[in-house]
């Protein structure tokens, strides 16, 4: 066991990667039982199967660990007991204003099972382990990255503004094709249920703190932000595989991987960028993540050619101003500094 422990601890990305994908693709049997097959039962390996990034990110900052235990067993259980019953509201309100699906004690119980896994890993940021609390803490911090949080949360829907008014002057779609579920204060309730659903499920929680929590610190340790945003668009989407090919994808055609690249490449970027700004803030990067699919969910017919050609543009300003084939200082927050104990 402590070879691989040590093997674990020399080649930290490999690691992440192979247990990453153990996780999600050894439970992806359970995103065709839930969403195809309605075997609800299944839910939790559903949900432990999309925390998969940030699941292995935590195997493996245990299993590394060199400083002994800190702080009180209760810091933790309460910090696991109030994301559980956050998660749990989240998504109890997601399912009866979004889905409008009956509430009853049954579908209480059931989320009280379903979200362990989002519980268990926004608490290991209040976690004994100094590498596990050094790793996830910014996961739910907000002091110091205020305009950044802020900024992530209106740039997806302003990018998609930009591409629906750009695809109307040039004829290509009406503004008039989009329809919005309500108006007023009702239409903000509700982008606000669906925001929340999409951060908790699992855009920061289960992906964030996985891909750029765990994974890009490390890769920038090595290589400029430019190719480790381009390494982790690679196994990104494949990451999704068993999730798309639930949702009805056509995942088996080549065309429509070529698509998921030039969509997912471009978003790897921004992310890479908006996390290294925020100071390598989990929480930063979670709400644009959140932001950008909760946008997506109330323009589900946005020209994707044009806003294509948006996010290529910008992307390149942001390559070309921010230098990102430049390896970042070692002494930045984003990039890795293994915790070690002193003497």
């Amino acid at each position: 066991m402590q070879k691989i422990i040590d093997w674990i601890r020399r080649h930290q990305v490999v690691a992440f990667f192979l247990i990453t994908f153990v996780i999600t693709w050894g439970l992806g049997f359970s995103y065709g039982a839930v969403m195809k097959k309605g075997q609800f039962l299944l839910a939790p390996l559903f949900f432990a199967a999309t925390c998969g990034p940030a699941l292995a990110g935590i195997i493996i900052t245990a299993l590394t660990n060199t400083q002994p235990r800190e702080g009180s067993k209760r810091t933790y259980w309460i910090a696991f007991c109030l994301a559980w019953v956050v998660s749990t509201l989240v998504f109890l309100a997601h399912n009866t204003f979004i889905n409008h699906a009956p509430f009853s004690p049954v579908i209480v119980g059931f989320a009280l099972v379903s979200v362990v896994p989002v519980a268990f890993v926004i608490s290991m940021a209040y976690s004994r382990l100094p590498a596990m609390r050094s790793y996830l803490s910014s996961l739910v911090r907000l002091r110091g990255v205020w305009g950044w949080a802020l900024l992530a949360l209106g740039l997806p829907a302003a990018l998609i503004l930009l591409s629906v008014l750009i695809s109307s002057l040039l004829g290509r779609q009406s503004i008039k094709a989009y329809q919005f579920p309500d108006t007023g204060l009702t239409l903000a309730g509700l982008v606000a249920v669906k925001f929340l659903y999409q951060f908790f499920f699992f855009n920061a929680t289960g992906e964030e703190a996985g891909w750029r929590g765990f994974a890009l610190p490390r890769l920038q340790a090595r290589t400029n932000p430019l190719i480790a945003g381009l390494i982790l668009a690679f196994f990104w989407a494949p990451w999704h595989f068993f999730l798309w090919q639930a949702e009805g994808q056509p995942v088996l055609t080549l065309q429509y991987w070529i698509q998921t690249y030039i969509n997912l490449i471009p978003a790897a970027l921004v992310l890479v960028w908006i996390y290294n700004r925020s100071k390598g803030s989990l929480l930063v990067a979670g709400v644009y993540h959140a932001a950008a699919n909760t946008a997506f969910a109330f323009f589900p017919s946005v020209d994707y050619p044009v806003f294509s050609v948006i996010m290529g543009i910008f992307v390149l300003v942001l390559i070309l101003a921010e230098r990102m084939w430049k390896n970042l200082p070692s002494e930045r927050p984003a990039v890795y500094r293994e915790l070690v104990m002193e003497d």
